[in-house]
């Protein structure tokens, strides 16, 4: 088993819009991201919610696929989340509400092959 350590995404400000932080490489196949962690850090000075999704390969983000749910990251404050198993081609998706001011960052995890 091969294990691939690197940065999977830079930091991202997130917007109302879901955007893709990362897709997990589809080469080779059995590619798997585990024990992935991530912190959403609200830089401003009221509450923020995020939503973040564990997208298949080939689907579109809804509700189906959402982990981390418009849950409240406090003013000048972070919240730090487990992200599924991510299987090769699936990606993960993010998104804020209530404007400017939340940032997504990956804090742990790598990308184990066979």
């Amino acid at each position: 088993m091969a294990i691939t350590y690197s940065k999977l995404f830079e930091p991202a400000a997130l917007t109302a819009v879901a955007a893709t932080l990362y897709t997990v490489p589809t080469v080779p196949g059995s590619s798997l991201l585990r024990g992935g962690r991530m912190r959403l850090t609200n830089t401003s000075g009221t509450p923020k919610t995020g939503r973040l999704y564990a997208v298949p390969a080939g689907q579109v983000a809804s509700d189906t696929y959402i982990f981390f749910s418009d849950q409240t990251v406090p003013a000048f404050g972070y919240v730090d989340v487990d992200i599924p198993i991510l299987a090769a081609g699936d990606y993960l998706q993010a998104l804020a509400n209530g404007g400017a001011g939340v940032n997504a960052q990956l804090i742990a995890g790598g990308v184990f092959s066979a």
